[in-house]
């Protein structure tokens, strides 16, 4: 089995703050997919490359335990994803990280060349002719930029992640979307039904 060498200076952060109500209110990142819930295969996807994981998420941690990895509430939900980013930019400087990359907890098919396409930071994944801006590396010493962004903009509305991302310039780093988009997310039950066909036609050996 090929060995990863993890990042030099690299955690990573799993965003699960969702509610999922699209899902009927449920946590992504732990529907079963296959053998293991979707947050397990995250985990296995990425944990090689990164010096440290952990996942954002609200609410009681317990439900995350089996995993053994690091929850972090975000200090302002109402913030939505961005929130989520400077919990774990706050958590990678406390870990003696230079970078942050963020996934979300519903895209189970990242890329396994995700995390060294993303380096150097700040970089955005993009497919289809569409970025993601959720799937991105971030500098850890953008923190208090991203937290006085967020205190001084008043309207939720403003709070994108597209457009505090564009303060800083992401270079957009293009992946295939051949057999199919690699971040695909699951919104609904359709998305649901689709990823768990997709897993059942994976070769053995993925």
């Amino acid at each position: 089995m090929r060995q990863h060498t993890p990042t030099t200076g690299l955690t990573t952060l799993i965003l699960a703050g969702g509610t999922g109500t699209r899902m009927g209110g449920c946590d992504k990142p732990l529907l079963p997919l296959g053998q293991h819930p979707v947050l397990s295969r995250l985990i296995t996807l990425l944990r090689p490359h990164c010096m440290a994981l952990a996942l954002s998420a609200n609410g009681n941690a317990a439900r995350y335990a089996p995993w053994q990895i690091p929850v972090l509430p975000d200090a302002n939900p109402t913030h939505g994803p961005l929130a989520g980013v400077l919990a774990g930019l706050l958590w990678a400087r406390g870990c003696g990280a230079t970078t942050l990359l963020t996934v979300p907890g519903d895209t189970p098919f990242i890329p396994p060349t995700l995390a060294t396409a993303l380096i150097p930071a700040p970089a955005v994944a993009a497919s289809g002719g569409r970025r993601h801006h959720l799937v991105a590396t971030w500098p850890v010493d953008c923190a208090e930029a991203l937290q006085k962004w967020l205190e001084n903009t008043q309207d939720n509305s403003q709070r994108r992640v597209r457009l505090f991302a564009d303060t800083l310039g992401m270079r957009e780093v293009c992946f295939d979307t051949t057999p199919h988009d690699p971040f695909f997310n699951i919104n609904t039950p359709a998305d649901y039904a689709t990823a768990c066909r997709w897993v059942q036609n994976e070769a053995p050996h993925a």
